[in-house]
């Protein structure tokens, strides 16, 4: 029987959901203890009574041995950015979180980096990418694919059989029907119904979801 060792974590991004992703851990997480937060405002924690606080920036702190990290923002693009020179100078362990009041199939899959917040359903068969966090209440079905640096927030349903490529952000309230295609790239709106193929790099909207362009005026 192997164990895995407990590792102190570095939380990348100290905003709300940095805070989130702390209460998971303090309270639910045997395997990390949370050393800080890694974020270029040392003042981010200001006014919010926390035992850990900013400890370093993230691109320009030094990893120690029996650090993990985690990437505790919510646009897959900063998420991107601001883990960059962990991952691609220090090449830092980077942790998957999953709450334990999440449903996670045993024959589903995921890459590092990943955090599953409480009360989401993830089928069997499923495979989700690195870097990718999906919020709660979020139910994903069968043999459903979604890429890396991926955004899934909170009350979403994806049906059995769709597919969401890599750095996609899906809205609260949205559903992906079974089969669905979503391309690299593409911004979901809050409460969408998404059907069929979806180009990459678009942002849709509505029910059913369609090409949306936001104008000034």
């Amino acid at each position: 029987m192997s164990h895995q060792r407990h590792r102190n974590l570095l939380i990348v991004g100290a905003r709300g959901f940095g805070r989130e992703v702390l209460n998971y851990i303090e309270n639910d997480n045997p395997l990390f203890t949370v050393k800080g937060f890694l974020d270029q405002n040392v003042n981010a924690l200001a006014g919010y009574d926390r035992d850990v606080g900013v400890v370093g920036d993230p691109f320009t702190y030094q990893p120690l041995e029996n650090e993990a990290f985690i990437a505790a923002l919510g646009d897959p693009q900063q998420r991107f950015k601001y883990t960059a020179t962990l991952r691609d100078v220090h090449h830092v362990d980077f942790a998957t979180v999953v709450h334990p009041r999440a449903n996670v199939a045993a024959h589903s899959r995921m890459r590092h980096g990943c955090i599953i917040a409480p009360n989401v359903g993830i089928s069997c068969d499923v495979e989700i990418g690195e870097f990718t966090h999906i919020q709660e209440y979020t139910v994903i079905g069968h043999d459903a694919r979604i890429g890396n640096w991926c955004q899934i927030n909170s009350h979403c349903t994806i049906a059995g059989g769709a597919q969401i490529g890599h750095f996609v952000t899906i809205h609260p309230n949205c559903v992906i029907t079974a089969n669905a295609r979503i391309g690299d790239g593409v911004t979901v709106g809050a409460g969408s119904v998404v059907i069929g193929k979806i180009p990459e790099g678009v942002t849709i909207l509505g029910n059913p979801a369609r090409r949306f362009t936001f104008t000034s005026g």
